[in-house]
C-alpha cells in the first residue's frame, strides 16, 4: 500500500512512535552539528555554522525546511523520506525510483550501508583538508553533482527548466564544488543553447552530460560544447551502450576530458581506458535502469585496484552524507557524484538549498576524515574500512 502525505504516517516495520518522521528530527539534529556532534567534534559546530553562512540566504533554511518544502513539491514521484533507500518507492517505476523491484536502487544503499569506517583516535590530526582536483579544477570536497538533464523538472511542481540548472549549478558553486548540465534525447536546438549558457555564465564550473543519443548528434554540437569551457563531457552508457569505436571517435572529437557513466565491470572499465577517456564512473544510474544489479559500493574496489591512478575514478549511489563520501573514496573513488540528495535539496531550498546540503556534507566529511585520523583526501584509502 502507498503511503500518504499526511505527517502522521507510519511505515511497515516501525514500532510505536517511530517513524521516518521522527528519524528526519533525529537526523536533522546530528547532521547539522547539533548537540550530540558537538559533544563528539567541538570543532564541527563552528564549521557548519561558517558553512551554512556562506551560502546566500542560508540563514533562513534548515535540514528540516527544506526536505518539507521538497516533499511537497515532488510528492508521489518522491515521497523525500528522511532515509532515502528505496524501499517507498519500490515498485513504482519511472521517476527517480529503482526500476522494476527497485532492488538495484536497495542495493546501492544496503552495499554502501555495510561499509564499515574504522575510528582512529590516538594521533595528531585536529584538522582535516577536504578539498581535491579533477581535471585542474579545485573543489572543496570530493563530492560533484551528478550528470541531471531536464527531465528532472518533470519530477516535481513549479521547477522551470532554468531554475533547475540555476539551482543545482548555482548551489554547487556556492558551495565551492562543481555543478552538472544535462541533456535530454532529441537535442532541441533552444534546450542545448540555453544549457551551454548556463556553464559560460558560471565559468565552466559544471560537468556536461549527454544522454545515449548517436554520436553524429553528439558531435553536431562538439564546437559549442568545448567553446562552454565545462569541467568534463559526460557520457551515459548505463541507460544506453556506447561500442569502445565509438567512445574513441567523442575522446578524439573533443579537446575537454571525457568521462563515461555506466561502468560496472572491469572489462568495461578496460575498454573505456583503451579508447582514451579521462574517467570513468561507477554507476548503475542509481539502480534506475536494471533492476537486481549489484550495488556500486560491491564493484567499485575490483576497478579501482586495476585502475586507481590511471584515469579518473567516479562513483554514485545514494551518497547523502560526508561519511558516504569518505567510504567511497575508502573503496577507491576519486570523486564521488550526487544526485537524488541534490534534485531534493534543489527542490526545497534552491540554490541556496543545495549549497547548504553540500557545505554540510563537506563538514561532515572533515569530521570523519578527523575521527579517522586521515588529514587530506589524498591520504584516504581502505585501511579506514573493517575488512
Amino acid at each position: 500500500m502507498k503511503d500518504t502525505p499526511e505527517s502522521a504516517r507510519e511505515f511497515p516495520g516501525d514500532s510505536a512512535g517511530f517513524n521516518r518522521r521522527n528519524l528526519l528530527k533525529a537526523s536533522t539534529l546530528i547532521g547539522s552539528g547539533g548537540l550530540l556532534a558537538q559533544a563528539v567534534v567541538p570543532a564541527r559546530a563552528a564549521a557548519q555554522q561558517a558553512a551554512q553562512s556562506a551560502a546566500p540566504g542560508a540563514g533562513s533554511l534548515n535540514p528540516r525546511n527544506i526536505l518539507d518544502k521538497a516533499r511537497e513539491r515532488l510528492y508521489p514521484t518522491c515521497r523525500v523520506c528522511p532515509v532515502c533507500d528505496g524501499v517507498a518507492c519500490s515498485g513504482d517505476g519511472g521517476g527517480i525510483a529503482g526500476s522494476g523491484t527497485g532492488m538495484s536502487f536497495q542495493n546501492n544503499f544496503t552495499a554502501l550501508q555495510h561499509m564499515k569506517v574504522m575510528m582512529r583516535n590516538v594521533h595528531d590530526v585536529t584538522r582535516a583538508d577536504t578539498s581535491t582536483t579533477i581535471f585542474g579544477h579545485k573543489i572543496s570536497l570530493p563530492a560533484v553533482c551528478a550528470p541531471m538533464g531536464p527531465a528532472a523538472t518533470k519530477f516535481g511542481k513549479g521547477m522551470t527548466q532554468q531554475e533547475w540548472f540555476d539551482s543545482i549549478v548555482g548551489g554547487c558553486v556556492a558551495a565551492g564544488t562543481l555543478g552538472a548540465v544535462g541533456d535530454n534525447l532529441t537535442y532541441p536546438v533552444e534546450d542545448v543553447k540555453r544549457n551551454l549558457n548556463v556553464v559560460q555564465r558560471f565559468q565552466g564550473k559544471a560537468l556536461y552530460n549527454s544522454k545515449p543519443i548517436a554520436n553524429e548528434i553528439i558531435l553536431q554540437w562538439q564546437p559549442q560544447i568545448d567553446a562552454s569551457g565545462a569541467a568534463w563531457l559526460s557520457i551515459d552508457v548505463d541507460s544506453g551502450p556506447k561500442t569502445e569505436a565509438q567512445l574513441r571517435e567523442l575522446v578524439k572529437a573533443f579537446k575537454m576530458p571525457v568521462v563515461v557513466k555506466g561502468i560496472m565491470r572491469l572489462d568495461d572499465a578496460m575498454r573505456c581506458v583503451d579508447a582514451g577517456v579521462a574517467g570513468i564512473a561507477v554507476s548503475n544510474h542509481g539502480g534506475r535502469r536494471q533492476d537486481h544489479t549489484a550495488g556500486t559500493a560491491e564493484v567499485l574496489p575490483a576497478i579501482a585496484a586495476k585502475l586507481k591512478g590511471k584515469v579518473a575514478i567516479f562513483t554514485d549511489g545514494c551518497v547523502a552524507t560526508g561519511t558516504d563520501v569518505l567510504k567511497y573514496l575508502a573503496l577507491g573513488a576519486d570523486v564521488v557524484l550526487v544526485g537524488r540528495h541534490i534534485l531534493r535539496a534543489a527542490y526545497g531550498g534552491g540554490a541556496d538549498g543545495v549549497a547548504l546540503f553540500m557545505n554540510r556534507i563537506r563538514t561532515e566529511l572533515e569530521a570523519a576524515m578527523v575521527l579517522t585520523g586521515v588529514p587530506s583526501v589524498s591520504k584516504i584509502d581502505s585501511s579506514i574500512l573493517y575488512a
